[in-house]
C-alpha cells in the first residue's frame, strides 16, 4: 500500500478556516494485484480503481489519529499506461533492438526478457506519484541486465505523425504512476540501427 500527502499548489487559494482537508493518495495491495494481473494475463479487463467511499471505509481506523477538525479525503492512485495498444496514442511505442553477435539467447528469449525487465522497472515501489519517465534511464537498466546479448535499444512512437525522440520523456500526473503494457509484439530485433530502421514497421 502506498500513501502520499498532497499540498495545494501555489496558484490555489486555501480557506484559512480551523478545519483541514487532508487528501491522501492510496494504492491498495488489492488494486495493484488486479493491475498486475491485467498486464500479465491476456484478456483480463482493466480493473476499476476503488472509489473514495470504498477507501474511506477500508481505512476508517486512520480517523483515530486525526484531529477533530481534520477531514481525510481518500483518492485512489491511477496509472498512466505506456507503450502498449491500450495506452494513449501519443504514448504507444515500438522498440528496436540490436542483438550482439554470439549471444546465447534467441530472438524470442531477448524479447521476453526485455518485456519482463520493463515490468520490473515500472514496479510501483520504484516510483513516486507524478514522476517523469526518461527513456535513457530505462535503456540503461536494460543494458545492465542484458548487456551480454543486447547492443542497443531504441524507442519509436507508433503514431505515424510521431518522430524519433518523442517518447524520450513522459510526465505523469500528480495522482499517477507508470505502467508498461508493452508485449513481445512491440519489440523487434534488427541487424543495426539506421534511418530506415527508425522509420519502418511503425
Amino acid at each position: 500500500m502506498m500513501l502520499e500527502y498532497h499540498t495545494a499548489p501555489n496558484d490555489v487559494r486555501i480557506d484559512p478556516s480551523i478545519s483541514n482537508v487532508v487528501e491522501m493518495l492510496v494504492l491498495t495491495d488489492t488494486y495493484y494485484t488486479q493491475i498486475l494481473k491485467y498486464i500479465n494475463v491476456p484478456g483480463t479487463v482493466y480493473p476499476l480503481a476503488p472509489t473514495s467511499e470504498e477507501l474511506a471505509n477500508e481505512f476508517e481506523k486512520l480517523n483515530e489519529f486525526k484531529s477533530a477538525s481534520d477531514t481525510i479525503v481518500y483518492k485512489s492512485a491511477k496509472f498512466k499506461t505506456l507503450f502498449g495498444a491500450d495506452a494513449d496514442a501519443v504514448n504507444q511505442a515500438k522498440f528496436k533492438i540490436v542483438k550482439l553477435p554470439g549471444s546465447s539467447l534467441s530472438d524470442n528469449e531477448i524479447k521476453s526478457k526485455v518485456i519482463n525487465l520493463f515490468n520490473l522497472y515500472f514496479d510501483a515501489d520504484n516510483w513516486e506519484f507524478g514522476e517523469t519517465f526518461y527513456f535513457t534511464e530505462l535503456a540503461s537498466y536494460i543494458h545492465q541486465n542484458l548487456g551480454n546479448s543486447l547492443g542497443s535499444i531504441v524507442i519509436l512512437p507508433k503514431n505515424a505523425s510521431g518522430s524519433f525522440g518523442d517518447l524520450f520523456q513522459v510526465k505523469a500526473e500528480p495522482n499517477e504512476l507508470f505502467l508498461s503494457t508493452a508485449t513481445v509484439n512491440d519489440v523487434s530485433i534488427v541487424e543495426k540501427i539506421t534511418s530506415q530502421t527508425l522509420r519502418a514497421d511503425r
